[in-house]
This record gives C-alpha cells, structure tokens and sequence, in this order.
C-alpha cells in the first residue's frame, strides 16, 4: 500500500545513486526507470498475469470481466486486464470503476449488470471490505461467475471470518513465487 509514498523515494534514490527497498509498493511506476529500486510485489502491469494465463490456458475460460475501486493500486491492476485478455484470447465484456470502499449497495448494481453478461471470470482489484462486500452484492442479486478472482483480500483472515465458507471457492494471485518466470524491462 506504499506505491503513492515510494514513488518520490524512489526518484530521489535513483538520483542519488542509492539502493531503495520498497517492500509494498506494486505500481510500475515506481520502478520503471530507476534500476536502484527493488521490492518484494510484482509491478501492477503483472500482477495478475499468471491468474489470466492459468484461467484461459488451463481451464479454458472465454470471457472476462473487471472493475476497480477508484485507488491508484486497484486502477493499475485493472488496467493490465484489456491487454491480458487479448494476448489470451478472452473476450473483455465489461470494464467498470466503483468508488473508493464500495458498499454493497453499490457493488448489488455492479454485480447485476456484470451477472447479464455472465463472463467466466470476475477480476475484481478492491481492498479488504470492496472484496467483502462483493461477495455479499453476488449473494444478493444470486449469481457468481465461474471463477472469481480477488488482488488482495484472499488470505486474510477477516476475509475468511466474514465470508465463512464461500471463501474457499475463491482465487487470489500470488505475488512472487521464484518458479514464475517473470521478466522484463522492469522486473
């Protein structure tokens, strides 16, 4: 949650000539353009890359959906989905950005006109509570997608607290595993 704070750092560090760990921070822009900065998440363009590839490759999805809330780091995720989508062959039927924290009340309109779509994935780029009350929106309008894919929420334990059972259905993206074959001009 530190890309917004790391940015300047990491500017300032490359000036410098200094070493930056930026351990929370995922936005590209940290990043690009200043070898001297290092951290731990992968780059928002990537970050859900593996998630897109395993749905389309393995199981076989067609169709892929996505919103965010209005956040710099969800905004950045989200963004990468058109062009993740194309290079795997999935239709993009829908692209929506919700306010920042996203009640149920919202996400219920959300979620119904995603449900007449009917995609196979939802990537959904919230935080905690977005992820929540997602779940509680999908519950009311009585429909849910085939795979169901989370940024940050998965894991948590309060997710699993206030989801109960319905969390184990759900996926999440893993920030680093060193059997991922992630490279590029940034990473």
């Amino acid at each position: 949650y530190s890309s917004g704070l790391t940015i300047n750092l990491a500017a300032e560090a490359n000036k410098t000539q200094r070493l930056l760990l930026a351990p929370g921070a995922a936005s590209t822009g940290v990043f690009e353009g200043n070898p001297g900065a290092f951290g731990t998440f992968p780059p928002t363009a990537k970050y859900t890359a593996q998630a897109v590839k395993a749905l389309a490759e393995v199981v076989g999805a067609k169709s892929i959906a996505t919103f965010w809330e209005d956040a710099a780091f969800t905004r950045g995720v989200c963004a990468a989905i058109p062009e993740l989508a194309a290079q795997y062959g999935l239709e993009l039927t829908s692209q929506q950005k919700v306010v920042k924290s996203p009640n149920v009340t919202v996400l219920t309109d959300i979620a119904h006109s995603i449900s007449k779509e009917d995609p196979d994935v939802v990537m959904t780029c919230t935080y905690d509570q977005g992820c929540k009350n997602w779940m509680s929106a999908m519950q009311q309008v009585g429909w849910s997608p085939k795979a169901q894919v989370f940024t940050v929420c998965v894991g948590l334990e309060s997710f699993v607290d206030e989801v109960g059972e319905d969390a184990e259905y759900i996926m999440g993206v893993t920030p680093w595993d060193q059997s991922l074959n992630i490279v590029d001009q940034v990473t």
